[in-house]
């Protein structure tokens, strides 16, 4: 299915500003929101059609209330688990001294997960000619 852009002209302000609101109340762009209404419309319009009242018109069928269909519920987090409130906990029963000491310590115990980037040097030069006995003694070396 390709997706095809449409450009809306002249939207009244009052219903720019609801849809606004909806789409940051069901935490949708305002895009998303656009598409949802549209979608939810032409289902409408269908189901209208298919149930005999399209001989009414089209004025019954966008008359017709349209629902948004639910999402699922966000799921709402822990902001910490078990194991890190701990931790939390235990840190701020330390002293500042004590946290700097500790803190001290483990940066010289553990070095950091991320292994070093290995920089290339940069070796320019003036000829040709230098470059290719570099290149000569650069074969050669161990």
């Amino acid at each position: 299915m390709k997706l095809r852009t449409l450009t809306l002209r002249g939207i009244p302000e009052p219903l720019l500003k609801a849809f606004r609101a909806s789409a940051a109340r069901n935490r949708r762009s305002l895009n998303a929101e656009v598409l949802v209404r549209l979608e939810a419309g032409a289902a409408a319009e269908r189901a209208a059609h298919t149930a005999g009242e399209a001989s009414a018109g089209p004025a019954a069928a966008s008359a017709a209330r349209v629902r948004e269909p639910d999402g699922p519920p966000y799921e709402v987090r822990r902001a910490f688990e078990e194991a890190n409130l701990s931790r939390l906990r235990s840190d701020l029963a330390l002293t500042p001294e004590q946290r700097v000491r500790l803190a001290d310590e483990i940066a010289r115990v553990e070095p950091s997960g991320r292994p070093r980037p290995r920089f290339r040097r940069v070796i320019q030069f003036d000829r040709y000619e230098d470059y290719l006995d570099w290149k000569h003694f650069a074969d050669f070396a161990p």
